[in-house]
């Protein structure tokens, strides 16, 4: 496992791949699969992250992208579920497939809502994973972020000596040798190997900035950097933090109502309501009300479109029409009825 690591750039907190590359690995013998609860597919992500291989260690499992993929498009295939729900705890792991995944999984929200929770770790490749679902949970002590990319290149060459072993290596090509465990890195081998460091950290700045809708500019400022817990929210990295076992119960209302209140809803669109009231009557306008409504308008357009129709209208209409009592103030019921459309 530790070759795979070495001599390319890798999207992994530094500290896990420290301790990655002392542990012994074994071939794996599992298949990973959601589970479904309360119409909720509950996704694991954990361990290193791989194009396709499978082993473990003691300490350590892997997942790959490609496992990953199947599991996603599954559920977006099964009627049985509504929603999904990435269960991530992750130090990152290889960059080969990450960024075809992320952006399937972005391009997925648009038929089934996909949810991230960082549980506990959501680092580097798998914060990159993260990012790509509509909405990022945490709890009080998980940690997200490590935005960066980082190789390394293991020179064995002082070992060879003292053991008195010399490799004699024929190629072609410049650069044919640069990588090699058994020689110092030249200046040029450095210098291309952080170009290569500098693209893929540019890639990985880009996809984490439209997937959470923030600027590249805030996505640096964190210097691949960790957060933990709350201190994520303030910097765009995750959206609320709460409690890991409820969320993945269903509990939350977030995997019904794209994580809003219906009381906040709804006082949303009584605003909005009010306001088209409003410019109504000033246009004399109030029988444009209901259709305005229906079509789900917003103040903006409704100001549109009174202004367009002012500036046609030969002549000034005033209607007054009688509203009969409701048990309910009007206002509340239409925005109701719009937050059920």
């Amino acid at each position: 496992m530790i070759q795979k690591m070495l001599n390319k750039p890798l999207m992994i907190d530094p500290q896990s791949l420290e301790m990655i590359s002392g542990m012994e690995w074994f071939p794996a013998e599992k298949e990973i699969e959601y589970n479904i609860h309360n119409s909720i597919a509950v996704i694991p992500i954990h361990g290193l992250l791989t194009k396709n291989c499978q082993c473990d260690s003691h300490f350590f499992v892997t997942t790959s992208y490609n496992e990953i993929h199947e599991l996603v498009a599954n559920a977006l295939e099964d009627s049985k579920i509504n929603s999904i729900l990435l269960d991530i705890d992750s130090p990152g792991g290889e960059v080969s497939g990450l960024f075809d995944l992320v952006d399937f999984i972005y391009e997925s929200r648009e038929a089934k809502p996909i949810y991230a929770i960082a549980n506990d770790h959501a680092f580097s490749a798998a914060y990159a994973i993260a990012s790509a679902a509509s909405k990022i949970f945490v709890n009080r002590t998980s940690g997200v972020g490590s935005i960066g990319v980082i190789a390394t290149h293991l020179d064995i060459s002082e070992y060879d000596k003292k053991e008195g072993i010399k490799y004699t290596t024929i190629f072609a090509g410049d650069k044919k040798n640069d990588l090699s465990p058994h020689q110092p890195l030249s200046d040029n081998a450095i210098s291309d190997l952080q170009k290569e460091v500098d693209r893929l950290y540019g890639m990985f700045v880009a996809v984490v900035a439209r997937n959470r809708n923030i600027s590249s500019a805030q996505v640096k400022a964190t210097q691949a950097a960790t957060y933990f817990g709350a201190d994520s929210l303030s910097l765009g990295l995750a959206d609320e933090v709460c409690d890991v076992r409820q969320l993945k119960a269903g509990h939350n209302n977030v995997f019904n109502r794209g994580g809003k209140n219906m009381a906040e809803d709804i006082e949303t669109y009584r605003a909005e309501i009010l306001e088209i009231s409003k410019l109504c009557k000033l246009a004399h306008a109030e029988n444009k009300m209901a259709e305005f409504i229906e079509q789900q308008l917003t103040p903006d357009q409704v100001k549109e479109k009174l202004l367009t129709s002012a500036s046609t209208q030969n002549e000034i209409v005033s209607t007054v029409y009688h509203q009969e009592k409701t048990a309910e103030n009007p206002v509340i019921s239409a925005a109701k009825a719009r937050l059920g459309r």
